[in-house]
């Protein structure tokens, strides 16, 4: 199984990295896993060139590559929440997707990936909701053919201006009921 981890967070060993972690302890040791942080990738948003209009694929040629190849099983989104919202550098991934939607409504090219499970993993500790950060979340796996539950397939510490993650308790149960879920067991390192 292979694992496409988009991490929006700018922290190496910030709260989001001390969840992927617990998260990959939950996974089979065989899986293999595929990191894009979107700080260090530089991907550049849709700028709305319209070439997606008239021609198959992007005219940006950068790391976006690692998605366009779908050869993963599984998508992890994570991120820790900038105003209720994912990091501006996950976003301007997500905003890439347009052109899937371009392409199969300007070219009807049928554009399906296969499909593939996907988890969300957000940190914050702020006040605001986190409901904006989901909805893209979901627009992102809906365009990438991802199966996605946010009752079960939604990790989160976003109390952590109060409750430090590596002290929260939930989670490491949210991880293993998102693998249950997605997998059918649970493995402890």
């Amino acid at each position: 199984m292979k694992v496409l981890v988009l991490n929006g967070s700018p922290r190496p060993d910030g709260d989001t990295a001390y969840i992927l972690q617990l998260l990959k302890e939950k996974l089979p040791c065989d899986t293999v896993f595929e990191y894009l942080n979107a700080f260090e990738a530089g991907i550049r948003p849709c700028d709305d060139c319209r070439y997606c209009w008239e021609n198959e694929g992007c005219r940006i040629h950068d790391r976006m590559d690692m998605i366009w190849k779908d050869d993963y099983d599984v998508l992890v989104l994570a991120s820790p929440l900038y105003m209720s919202f994912v990091t501006p550098p996950l976003f301007s991934i997500i905003s890439r997707l347009n052109v899937i939607w371009s392409n199969r409504y300007f070219l009807k090219t049928p554009g399906r990936l296969k499909p593939k499970k996907g988890i969300l993993i957000l940190t914050g500790g702020g006040d605001g909701s986190p409901d904006p950060a989901i909805r893209i979340a979901q627009t992102a796996f809906r365009f990438l053919n991802v199966q996605f539950d946010p009752a079960l397939d939604y990790i989160r510490s976003l109390n952590t201006n109060c409750v430090p993650v590596r002290e929260d308790p939930e989670p490491a149960g949210q991880a293993d009921a998102a693998v249950r879920h997605l997998f059918g067991e649970v493995h402890e390192s």
